[in-house]
C-alpha cells in the first residue's frame, strides 16, 4: 500500500494530506472485509504447501550462494599470480619458508570477509603444501595421489568436486564436526598445465547455521544430497529410514504427505547443480484455523483501530520528517559537513527546497574545490621557483673557482674540482626525477662539499652517517644541499677557524632522523624565533632551512616535523624527523 501512495504526485500538501486520509480508509475498510472472508475460507493443507515451497527455496538459495561464493574465492586463489608463480617455482627449504609466508598472506587477503571457510590446502605437484587454518583441521596424510577422489579431480581439468571431509583426507580435531570440501585441480593459467591442487573446507555445522529450520514459527527437517554424497540427513530417525525407502525415491522432484511414525508429513523436493534438496513438514503442528472466526469481530475492530492510530502517526511523520532532514543537513554544512538531502517527499515545495538547498551545497562544494587548487598551483610555482634559486649560484660560484685555480696552474685541483661538479650535476640532475634516494642524496652532498673545500682548504672537515636500511629511503632532490651551504656560510665561515660538519640519517621507531650540526658562530634567541615553521623570513640565512621544510612539507604532509637547536658559539644543530615509508621501491622506480 505504502509504495502505491508513494506512485502518486500531488502539488499542495494539504492535498496530498488528504489522499492519504482517503486512501487508509478504503484500504482499512477493504482490508477488514477480506479478513472475515479470509477467517472463513483459509484451509490449513494449502497454508502448509506455500510454507514448504518458501522455506525450499529459501534453503536453496541460501546453499547455492554458499556454493557459489566457496567456488568463487577457489576461483580467486587460482587467478592469484602470487599462487601461480610459488606452484611453479623450484623449491629450497628456505626459499619454501618463505613461500609459504607469501601464500598465508594471500590467502588471509582473500578469506579475509568469508566467515564460513576453516581451512584452505594448496597442494603442489612435487607433495610440497600449504595450508591456512581458520579453525583446527589437520591433514592425516600429504599424499593426496593415493585417495580414491585424485583421478576422478584430475579428469574434470578444474572443475568442481565435492567431497565430506575431503574424502578421508582431513584430520578433524573437534568432536563430532564435518566438513564440505571443496576440491579442485590448479591450472596453468597460460598453459592450462596442471600446477597443483586446492581444497577449500566448510564446517557443516556452519552450513546446518545458514538454514534456520523454521518458517514462519513452524519447525520443517531437511536433508541435502547429492549423487556422489550426502551432506544433511534428516535429525529425525524415523525419516532417516523411510528416506531410505523405495516409497520415497519413487516420489523424486514432486511434493506428497505420508505418515511416518503416526504423523504426516508434507515432503517437499527440488533438485538444483546436482543438489537435492528435501523438507519435512509436520502437518499436525498446525492448528486448526476456524477457532478464531468466531472471534473476528473483535480483532477487527481492535485492527482499525490501530490501523488508523498508526495511519496518522505516518502521515504526519511524513510530513515533517523532510523538514528535520534538512535541519539536519544545514547543522552539519555549519560545521563544515557539506552533503546533499534527499527529503524524501512528494510534494512539489519540498521537492523545490530539496533542489534549491542541493544547488546552494553544489555551488559551495565547488567554489572551495577551485581555491584549493588554486592554493595547490600557488604552492607548486613557488616551490618551483625556490628550487630554481638554489641551482644557479652555486655553479657560477664553482666555475669561477676553477677558472681562478687554472689561471694559479693547479692542474690537479682544477681538476678534481671540475670533476667533483660533473659529478655534482650528474647526480642532481638523476634523469629529471624530482625524487632520489638518501644514498643519492648523500653522494650529492659528498660531491657538494669536496667541491667547497677545494674553494676554501682547510675551513671545515666533515663526517657522514648514512643507516644500511635508508640507502633507498626516497627523498625530494637537493634538500640537505641548501642545509649544508647554511651550515657553511652563516655557521662556520663567519668563525675565522676551521669547522666541523655532522651529516647523519638514522632509523629510529618508524621515523627517518636527518641531522645536520656544525659547531659554527650559532643563532641567537631573537633569529630563531624568526625563522619558525610558519614565519620564515626571505633572508639568506633562512632561505634553504624554508625552501627544505616546505618541500619536506608537500612530500611528505603533516606526518614530516623539525627542530632547530643552536645559541650563540655553540653552534647549530638542524633535526628533521620524516615517516618511515617501507616500499620505498613504489616512489623512486629503483
Amino acid at each position: 500500500m505504502r509504495k502505491w501512495v508513494r506512485g502518486l504526485t500531488f502539488t499542495k500538501i494539504r492535498t496530498q494530506i488528504m489522499a492519504y486520509y482517503i486512501v487508509l480508509l478504503s484500504f482499512s475498510l477493504l482490508v477488514s472485509g477480506f479478513l472475515y472472508q479470509q477467517f472463513n475460507r483459509s484451509l490449513i493443507d494449502s497454508k502448509i504447501a506455500e510454507v514448504s515451497e518458501q522455506s525450499l527455496y529459501a534453503i536453496q538459495s541460501n546453499m547455492n550462494s554458499l556454493f557459489e561464493s566457496i567456488s568463487n574465492y577457489s576461483q580467486r586463489v587460482i587467478a592469484s599470480s602470487t599462487v601461480q608463480e610459488l606452484l611453479q617455482d623450484d623449491m629450497t627449504y628456505d626459499k619454501f619458508v618463505y613461500s609459504n609466508q607469501r601464500i598465508q598472506k594471500e590467502l588471509d587477503s582473500i578469506f579475509l570477509a568469508e566467515t564460513n571457510v576453516a581451512s584452505v590446502n594448496l597442494f603442489r605437484n612435487d607433495g610440497l603444501y600449504y595450508s591456512l587454518e581458520l579453525q583446527k583441521v589437520g591433514l592425516k596424510n600429504t599424499d593426496i595421489r593415493t585417495y580414491p577422489w585424485y583421478e576422478e579431480a584430475v579428469g574434470r581439468t578444474g572443475g568442481l568436486l565435492w567431497r565430506i571431509n575431503a574424502g578421508g583426507l582431513l584430520n578433524t580435531r573437534e568432536e563430532g564436526e564435518q566438513y564440505l570440501s571443496l576440491i579442485r585441480v590448479v591450472n596453468d593459467l597460460n598453459t592450462a598445465r596442471q600446477i597443483g591442487l586446492v581444497i577449500i573446507n566448510v564446517p557443516i555445522s556452519k552450513i546446518h547455521n545458514l538454514n534456520d529450520h523454521s518458517f514462519d514459527g513452524k519447525k520443517y527437517d531437511l536433508m541435502v544430497n547429492s549423487q556422489d554424497l550426502s551432506l544433511i540427513d534428516f535429525s529425525n530417525p524415523g525419516l532417516r529410514e523411510f528416506a531410505k525407502s523405495t516409497a520415497f525415491g519413487s516420489h523424486a522432484n514432486v511434493g506428497f504427505t505420508q505418515t511416518v511414525s503416526g504423523k504426516r508429513y508434507l515432503f517437499d523436493t527440488i533438485e538444483s547443480r546436482g543438489w537435492r534438496y528435501t523438507t519435512a513438514l509436520s502437518m499436525s503442528d498446525w492448528p486448526n484455523p476456524y477457532g478464531a472466526v468466531n472471534r473476528v469481530l473483535i480483532p477487527i475492530a481492535l485492527f482499525h483501530f490501530v490501523f488508523l492510530f498508526l495511519g496518522s502517526t505516518w502521515i504526519t511523520r511524513s510530513i515533517i520528517r523532510p523538514i528535520l532532514n534538512l535541519l539536519k543537513s544545514m547543522r552539519k554544512a555549519e560545521a563544515g559537513d557539506y552533503q546533499q538531502v534527499v527529503l524524501q517527499s512528494r510534494s512539489s515545495e519540498f521537492l523545490q527546497l530539496q533542489d534549491r538547498y542541493n544547488s546552494m551545497i553544489t555551488t559551495i562544494e565547488s567554489s572551495m574545490e577551485r581555491e584549493k587548487e588554486e592554493q595547490n598551483l600557488r604552492r607548486k610555482l613557488e616551490l618551483d621557483i625556490l628550487q630554481q634559486q638554489i641551482k644557479p649560484h652555486f655553479l657560477y660560484n664553482a666555475l669561477e673557482s676553477a677558472g681562478y685555480l687554472a689561471l694559479a696552474g693547479n692542474k690537479e685541483e682544477t681538476y678534481g674540482l671540475i670533476s667533483a661538479l660533473g659529478q655534482y650535476y650528474r647526480l642532481s640532475l638523476s634523469k629529471g626525477s624530482e625524487i632520489v634516494t638518501l644514498r643519492e642524496e648523500f653522494d650529492i652532498a659528498r660531491n657538494y662539499l669536496k667541491i667547497q673545500h677545494i674553494r676554501y682548504p682547510g675551513m671545515f672537515t666533515v663526517e657522514y652517517e648514512l643507516d644500511e636500511r635508508l640507502k633507498a629511503y626516497p627523498i625530494p632532490k637537493l634538500t640537505l644541499q641548501p642545509l649544508i651551504e647554511n651550515a657553511l656560510y652563516h655557521g662556520i665561515r663567519p668563525t675565522a677557524l676551521s669547522g666541523m660538519l655532522n651529516i647523519s640519517a638514522k632509523l629510529s621507531h618508524q621515523t627517518v632522523v636527518l641531522t645536520i650540526e656544525d659547531d659554527g658562530v650559532g643563532i641567537s634567541e631573537e633569529e630563531l624565533a624568526s625563522i619558525r615553521e610558519d614565519q620564515l623570513v626571505h633572508n639568506a640565512a633562512s632561505f634553504g632551512l624554508r625552501g627544505t621544510i616546505t618541500r619536506f612539507k608537500l612530500f611528505y604532509g603533516d606526518d614530516m616535523s623539525y627542530q632547530i637547536a643552536s645559541s650563540p658559539g655553540d653552534g647549530t644543530t638542524i633535526i628533521i624527523n620524516l615517516p618511515y615509508l617501507e616500499d620505498s621501491r613504489w616512489i623512486t622506480g629503483k
